[in-house]
C-alpha cells in the first residue's frame, strides 16, 4: 500500500533527492518590506523558517499604464520568456553579505528553459507561469500557396498567432489599464540567480540572528520586456505592479529538537554550503557591414575562480518597442566562428565555425539538452538567408535568429561543485568573430552588447558568529 505521506512529498525539495523523512512543508505568503517607484524596486526579507525549497516564487503582476495614451489592445509580454523579462536584477543578501547578484536573469533562464523542457512542457507549464510560449510549426493549410508550401509559422499552441490578413493578435494574456483585469505570474526564485535550489535546499533556519534579504528591480523600459501587435510601444506603456507583489516560500519544516540541535552544532563546527552562481559581466562589439567580416576579442578576469560555464549572448543595444520578442534576445549575427583562450592554451585546435557543431557546444552547456527551437530561430547565417525557403509573414521575421545562444562548458566531469570546474589562473580570452549577412530580421550590424554569464564555484560559510563567502 502506498504510504500517503511520502507519496505527496516526493520531488519537492529539489531535482536530486525526494523527502523520505517525517517533515511538514508550509507555504509563507510574504509582503514587500519596502517599495519604490522612482527606483522601480522591492526589497523583501525571506522567512527564516526551516529549509528553502525550489518552489518559492516571487508574484508578479504586470499592467498598461494608467498614464499610457497607447490605443490599441493587442498588449502582451513578450512570447520568448513572458514576465521574467521584466526584472532587470536580483540580490540575495545574507547577513549584509551577497551570495547571488544578476543582472537580467531572464536571458540566462531563456537558454535553460528551451533546453531543458519540450514546446508542450511550455504551453502547459510556463505559459501559465510566465505568459511565454514560444512554438513554431509548418503553415497552416488555409494559408498554403504553391510557394509557400512547408512554411514556418507560430504555432496555434502559442499565445501570438498571425491571421489571414497577416496581421498579429494576441490570444494569450493581454495587458490591461485596469489592475484587476491583468494576470499575476509566479517567477520561482531559481531563475531569478538562485539556481542552486534546484539541487539542494537552502537552510535558513540556521541564519536566526542574520537578515536574509531578497532585492528585486524592475526593468523601467517596457519595451524590453513588452510588446503591441498594432503599434509601437513607448518606455512607460506597461509598468510592473508593486503593490501586487509577493515573495511565496516553501520550507521544510524539521521538528524543534532536531533543528535547535543542528543551531547548536554550529557553535563548534560550521556548516559549509557549496553552489554554482552566476553573474553576468558586459562588453560590446560593432558588428561591421553585411559579408564583412569583424573580429572581436572580449578579455575576461577570472583569476582564481573555479569556471563552471560560460554564456555568450549578443543583445540589441537599442529597443524599437516593436516585435514578438521585445529585447528578450541573443541576436545571431550571420556566419560565426569561435574560440576561447583559457590559461594559455586554445581549448579548441580550431575555431569552431560549423553552426552545428556551435549547437552542439550549447547542448552541452545545457547538460546535453538542445535547444528546442526551430533552425531559423536558432541562427541566420548565409545558408539560411540565400538558400531556404524564407517568408515576410510578421510572426515568422521577427523571431528569426533570435535564440543564438552560445554557451561553453568548463566542466571536467567531476561530480560536487569545488573541482568540478577549471580554475582560471590567466585572464579568460574569447575569440569572437562573424559576418553579417542581413540587415534586418535581425540586424546583425551595428552596435551591440555583449553579455557573458559567468557560472563559478562559491562557498557559503555559515558559522558561529558570521557568515561568509568565498570564490
Amino acid at each position: 500500500m502506498t504510504n500517503i505521506n511520502e507519496y505527496f512529498s516526493l520531488g519537492l525539495t529539489n531535482e536530486d533527492d525526494p523527502i523520505v523523512d517525517d517533515v511538514v512543508i508550509n507555504t509563507i505568503r510574504t509582503p514587500p518590506d519596502t517599495k519604490s517607484t522612482n527606483f522601480n524596486r522591492i526589497i523583501v526579507s525571506l522567512p527564516k523558517v526551516g529549509l528553502l525549497t525550489k518552489d518559492s516564487c516571487l508574484v508578479v503582476q504586470p499592467r498598461q499604464a494608467a498614464s499610457s495614451s497607447h490605443s490599441g489592445s493587442n498588449v502582451s509580454v513578450n512570447i520568448v520568456n513572458g514576465v521574467l523579462g521584466s526584472i532587470k536584477r536580483c540580490t540575495l543578501t545574507i547577513d549584509g553579505k551577497e551570495l547571488t547578484n544578476i543582472e537580467y536573469p531572464s536571458l540566462v533562464e531563456t537558454n535553460r528553459m528551451y533546453a531543458k523542457n519540450t514546446p508542450a512542457a511550455m504551453a502547459d507549464y510556463q505559459r501559465a507561469v510566465l505568459g511565454n510560449a514560444f512554438e513554431v510549426t509548418n503553415i497552416r493549410q488555409t494559408f498554403k500557396t504553391a510557394t509557400s508550401q512547408g512554411m514556418e509559422v507560430l504555432s496555434q499552441n502559442s499565445p501570438v498567432v498571425v491571421d489571414q490578413d497577416d496581421n498579429i493578435v494576441v490570444l494569450g494574456n493581454k495587458l490591461s489599464k485596469t489592475t484587476a483585469n491583468n494576470t499575476k505570474y509566479s517567477v520561482p526564485l531559481h531563475m531569478l540567480g538562485m539556481s542552486f535550489l534546484r539541487h539542494e535546499a537552502l537552510p535558513v533556519h540556521l541564519m536566526k540572528d542574520r537578515e536574509i534579504v531578497l532585492e528585486v528591480e524592475f526593468d523601467s523600459d517596457c519595451r524590453n520586456w513588452a510588446f503591441c501587435a498594432e503599434e509601437a510601444l513607448v518606455a512607460s506603456d506597461c509598468e510592473i505592479n508593486l503593490d501586487a507583489c509577493e515573495l511565496v516560500t516553501t520550507h521544510i519544516q524539521q521538528n524543534e529538537e532536531l533543528e535547535q540541535s543542528l543551531f547548536n552544532d554550529l557553535k563548534e563546527t560550521s556548516r559549509v554550503y557549496d553552489l554554482v552562481e552566476t553573474y553576468l559581466i558586459k562588453q560590446s562589439m560593432v558588428s561591421n557591414a553585411v559579408d564583412t567580416q569583424t573580429n572581436t576579442l572580449v578579455r575576461l578576469n577570472l583569476q582564481n575562480r573555479e569556471l563552471q560555464k560560460i554564456l555568450q549572448v549578443q543583445h540589441n543595444v537599442e529597443v524599437t518597442g516593436e516585435g514578438l520578442c521585445a529585447n528578450q534576445a541573443s541576436v545571431s549575427l550571420g556566419d560565426v566562428s569561435l574560440n576561447h583562450r583559457a590559461n594559455g592554451r586554445f581549448i579548441f585546435d580550431r575555431r569552431v565555425s560549423n553552426n552545428a557543431q556551435l549547437y552542439y557546444l550549447n547542448s552541452i552547456y545545457n547538460g546535453e539538452d538542445g535547444l528546442k527551437v526551430s533552425n531559423n530561430a536558432w541562427s541566420q547565417t548565409d545558408l539560411q538567408t540565400n538558400a531556404q525557403l524564407t517568408s515576410t509573414d510578421k510572426d515568422f521575421t521577427e523571431y528569426c535568429g533570435n535564440f543564438n545562444y552560445l554557451g561553453v562548458s568548463y566542466r571536467n566531469g567531476n561530480s560536487g561543485v569545488f573541482g568540478a570546474g577549471t580554475v582560471q589562473t590567466t585572464p579568460l580570452e574569447i575569440h569572437f568573430d562573424n559576418t553579417a549577412r542581413k540587415l534586418v530580421d535581425p540586424v546583425q550590424i551595428g552596435e551591440k552588447d555583449l553579455f557573458y554569464y559567468v557560472s563559478v564555484s562559491k562557498r557559503l560559510v555559515i558559522g558561529p558568529a558570521n557568515v561568509m563567502m568565498s570564490f
